[in-house]
């Protein structure tokens, strides 16, 4: 969650890649699929990562007024999506280093763990670090940006304000660990202002929803077979509190964090989405995860 800090390892520079992702599309507008309701082919395959996981003693901080006093176990996921010969990783997760601390961390309001690191399973799926041309995170807290390090010379596709909180003169304001910045200082970037089509056909769409963090945002994927995902973020940490609009007392902003989950659920009604929600367990663990994939 976003009240720890981070110590993130830098992977050795890699050369930068020569492009850097056109401006940013404003507005809600999304892409609309090729006529006749066709999902375009141009994703071939969604991988799910085990990322971490976070044992809350206590869960009634994310839903104010209600569950006081139950434990809950949150789950952390990485996505890896192949388009043609490009990689876009979506969240990045826990830092490995975790990896090797047994009993994890203790913060605030959680112990963090994580048992196996994102590298081996990059590794134990045939893509290296080197090989993710696109690096992009719901928000920069150190549960889904752990491992930015790792992709110094993929492009980063960040929301203006989520990126002028991390690299601003207090990122500990927003929960933000001030390695983040550090890490991903060399990464071409590219700064969007809102929704934005990751690849311009309408397959990988960048949605804005603010409210977690400054500039959080989620994803719309369209896949061939499977159909169109949205892979929300901390839009909402678990189930009930999406269906319930109950917004956490540390988000960034209650109104923006409510009209983001509204957001959310005209993009899942329209487009006939399943919406997988990153933390809650329990649907986390219904979903196929690497080396399986989803097409």
């Amino acid at each position: 969650m976003f009240d720890m800090q981070w110590i993130f390892r830098r992977s050795p520079a890699r050369a930068a890649l020569g492009l850097i992702v056109a401006a940013a599309m404003s507005g809600c507008a999304l892409p609309t699929p090729p006529r006749g309701g066709a999902t375009p082919a141009t994703v071939q395959r969604l991988y799910v990562l085990y990322c971490g996981e976070a044992q809350i003693p206590d869960v009634s901080p994310w839903s104010p007024g209600f569950n006081a006093g139950k434990p809950a176990v949150f789950s952390d996921n990485c996505y890896l999506i192949r388009h043609g010969e490009d990689w876009l990783l979506w969240e990045t997760g826990y830092a490995d280093a975790l990896a090797a601390m047994p009993e994890g961390i203790v913060g605030p309001r959680s112990r963090a763990l994580r048992t196996r690191t994102l590298a081996a399973q990059l590794a134990e799926i045939g893509v290296a670090p080197a090989q993710v041309t696109h690096l992009a995170f719901s928000h920069a807290h150190p549960d889904h940006a752990g491992n930015v390090g790792l992709f110094p010379a993929a492009t980063l596709l960040i929301q203006q304000a989520e990126y002028d909180a991390v690299f601003g003169n207090e990122p500990q304001k927003y929960g933000f660990a001030p390695a983040t910045a550090a890490a991903l200082r060399s990464n071409p970037t590219a700064k969007l202002q809102g929704d934005h089509d990751v690849f311009g056909d309408g397959s990988v769409t960048i949605l804005s929803t603010p409210g977690h963090t400054p500039g959080h945002q989620s994803l719309l994927v369209r896949l061939p077979k499977r159909g169109a995902v949205v892979l929300s973020g901390d839009v909402a940490h678990f189930e009930e509190n999406y269906v319930n609009r109950r917004v956490p007392g540390f988000n960034f902003d209650v109104q923006q964090s409510k009209a983001s989950m509204d957001k959310v659920a005209r993009v899942v009604e329209a487009e006939k989405a399943q919406l997988w929600i990153n933390h809650d367990a329990a649907q986390t663990a219904g979903i196929v995860h690497a080396p399986g994939f989803i097409e």
